[in-house]
């Protein structure tokens, strides 16, 4: 299977000029929302379909997390959804590099109304999470290598999540790259042109008075990834069971579309509420990421802003998010941790056991 590199930034932005400002987790959910997925839908697929993916997960040559020694199915679903996230380190997997991109399609919220939503040819020419789930099906459907089909698998449960938080399906501007502290004089010369916030990971943010997380600072697409989640204080089971709650009508009427359909309803989740609801920035509060080595390794800290600390780095203005964007936000992040679940289920019963 041939899956192409695509750029991270659209519109003239290049992933050369953003290394620099790429943050050190991008991954869509954390860990427990990826889980969660995995756990809905393994509840409602179909007896075929369970035998089948349990067949693969034995075979599986890259069972990093030893799933297949998990005694339940629902767990051993659970640790899989995460294999994407966790092959990500270039360095010890680099049969997986390229699909870096694949978590993901960059949308631009303020794009012309007529393309405000999923285009191949404007937002995937170089591969993105739909090409990225084409690619693996078909691996999956026509590959007589089983090894290869439960990579493939793993890929497919991991993107299907993925779109399914919002700020992975958009991108916003950089409302940051023209504050004056970033043009002072001194100041080395950002990169780029501002008009990607990279799914809101340049919208730096005060999570409930934290400015810090442990790749920086605290920043909008991780409150989506894991902030609301975590902040319910459930296991990832807990929370299945609070979430698997719909009716046979419901859950039909959630299954329907297509996996364009369900990317173009992400967005507009991404463009009502993760940047909808957003309050105006505290132009008070300016933090900067600064890089320092400790025994050796580097490590992203986050600065309160001097001019000497963050000369060579994007100075931010703070979103101060707390119970009111987590009270107005958090229905729609477990509506779409049920959406995903459930879509999950229907695309791996049509895989497995499609209807006759």
């Amino acid at each position: 299977m041939k899956v192409a590199l695509r750029s991270v930034l659209v519109h003239s932005l290049s992933l050369t000029c953003f290394l620099a400002f790429l943050p050190a987790r991008a991954d869509a959910w954390g860990k427990d929302g990826h889980r969660i997925v995995a756990r809905i839908a393994a509840r409602h697929l179909s007896p075929k379909t369970r035998t089948a993916i349990t067949n693969l997960i034995k075979a599986d040559e890259n069972d990093v997390g030893n799933c297949r020694s998990l005694p339940k199915f629902e767990d051993q679903m659970a640790c899989i959804s995460t294999f994407a996230d966790e092959v990500r380190n270039k360095d010890k997997f680099p049969q997986f590099a390229s699909n870096t991109p694949l978590h993901f399609v960059d949308i631009p919220i303020y794009a012309a109304k007529a393309q405000r939503h999923y285009d191949a040819k404007l937002y995937c020419k170089e591969g993105c999470v739909v090409s990225g789930i084409r690619d693996y099906t078909q691996v999956l459907r026509t590959s007589t290598d089983e090894a290869k089909r439960a990579v493939a698998l793993k890929f497919i449960v991991h993107f299907i999540g993925d779109f399914h938080q919002p700020l992975h399906t958009a991108m916003d501007r950089d409302a940051d790259f023209k504050n004056a502290e970033n043009k002072a004089a001194g100041h080395v010369k950002l990169k780029g042109d501002g008009s990607s916030d990279l799914g809101g990971n340049m919208k730096f943010v005060t999570w409930f008075g934290d400015s810090t997380s442990p790749f920086g600072c605290a920043k909008l697409h991780s409150v989506w990834d894991d902030g609301m989640i975590e902040k319910r204080g459930l296991t990832d089971v807990a929370y299945t069971d609070l979430l698997d709650n719909l009716s046979a009508a419901k859950v039909a009427g959630i299954q329907a579309g297509s996996i364009v359909n369900w990317v173009n309803e992400a967005l507009g989740v991404a463009i009502s509420n993760a940047y909808g609801k957003l309050p105006a920035r505290n132009q008070a509060k300016k933090v900067c990421e600064v890089t320092k080595v400790q025994n050796g390794q580097k490590k992203t800290e986050c600065a309160t802003f001097t001019p000497q600390a963050c000369q060579a780095s994007e100075v931010h203005y703070q979103y101060e998010l707390a119970d009111s964007y987590d009270q107005e936000n958090l229905p729609a992040v477990e509506s779409q941790l049920q959406r995903a679940g459930l879509r999950l289920a229907r695309y791996l019963n049509n895989i497995f056991d499609p209807p006759s």
